[in-house]
């Protein structure tokens, strides 16, 4: 079986390269290549790039990239029937990839052997005190209104008509396990769940890939981690400040227990920033829930689950 790492990028279609520049920047990306018609992103952590925006007439994403152990995991997945053949990467930092066709039709690059590069220093993270806790005395808080640096990739959220086929293609293919299942009157009806990464062996975030029902297959959002609660909240203002369209937040989620604020690119995607996140072993076995409007969010503006699936503000 391959058992992916983590996720390595996203690539998504832009019709306006420069539009889109514009936006990442101030999201808290930074700009690691330009290339003949693509821009590779960064964040702060030791990977090569995270985000590429590839100039097209149609936005939309165009590939997943996950993170394989081995060049022997690649040629592993070789071998299924909806694979390519391992092949070299054409970008800065190199390596080797397999696509895989996912039963909805989204591409997935496993990747292996791109080369890292030098992590770019963050802010450390502040210090709170708490009420039976002061671990701060006599230095002030002032974090900077600025974009909320990101540290790397998250995760990615799919909608799907057809769960079933989908988790079952996650656990085979990929080597992913079920953290939280989200089920529609019964249990014995999953609609959706949230999916971590088994590769590592130790902790490992709660989801990587989730699925929310829906009745045609798409990319909900991609999500960036960033530094800590003010980062995510001086990020959203300096969003604001620069006119950019918001979608839901500030706020924390139920599953998976992070801190999050959405946003919609240039081109109409959704991106999320998120803190604060559950951590999971490998191979935990999932909690069940049903789908409501209670199920989204502890506390955050109010939000119906049919908007934030449809990615319809109030």
């Amino acid at each position: 079986m391959v058992e992916v790492l983590d996720v390595q990028y996203v690539a998504f279609g832009q019709p306006d390269l420069a539009r889109a520049e514009a936006f990442f920047v101030d999201f808290g990306l930074l700009v690691q290549h330009r290339g003949d018609g693509e821009i590779l992103f960064r964040g702060h952590s030791d990977i090569q790039y995270c985000y590429v925006a590839v100039k097209s007439e149609r936005s939309g994403p165009l590939a997943i990239g996950m993170r394989v152990a081995s060049l022997t995991m690649l040629e592993r997945a070789a071998q299924y029937p909806e694979a390519s053949p391992v092949e070299e990467i054409d970008r800065p930092g190199g390596g080797y990839r397999v696509r895989l066709s996912s039963p909805d039709g989204l591409l997935f690059d496993l990747v292996h052997g791109v080369a890292p590069v030098e992590p770019i220093p963050m802010r450390d993270p502040l210090v709170f005190n708490q009420a039976v806790r002061k671990e701060r005395k006599g230095d002030w808080q002032r974090a900077p209104m600025e974009p909320a640096g990101v540290l790397r990739l998250g995760h990615v959220a799919l909608l799907t008509a057809n769960f079933r086929e989908n988790a079952d293609w996650l656990t085979s293919r990929l080597g992913m396990r079920a953290s939280d299942l989200l089920f529609d009157g019964d249990p014995s009806n999953p609609v959706g769940g949230f999916f971590h990464c088994t590769g590592t062996g130790d902790w490992t975030d709660h989801h990587t890939i989730a699925f929310f029902p829906a009745d045609a297959a798409a990319v909900h959002h991609v999500s960036f981690e960033v530094q800590d609660v003010d980062a995510q909240f001086l990020g959203n203002k300096y969003l604001v400040s620069k006119g950019w369209r918001p979608l839901w937040g500030v706020g924390r989620h139920i599953l998976g227990s992070q801190i999050f604020d959405y946003w919609f690119d240039p081109a109409g995607n959704v991106v999320e920033h998120f803190t604060d996140g559950d951590l999971v072993k490998p191979g935990a076995q999932p909690s069940l829930h049903q789908v409501s409007d209670d199920s989204l969010a502890q506390w955050g503006p109010p939000l119906p689950v049919a908007n934030f699936l449809d990615r319809r503000v109030v």
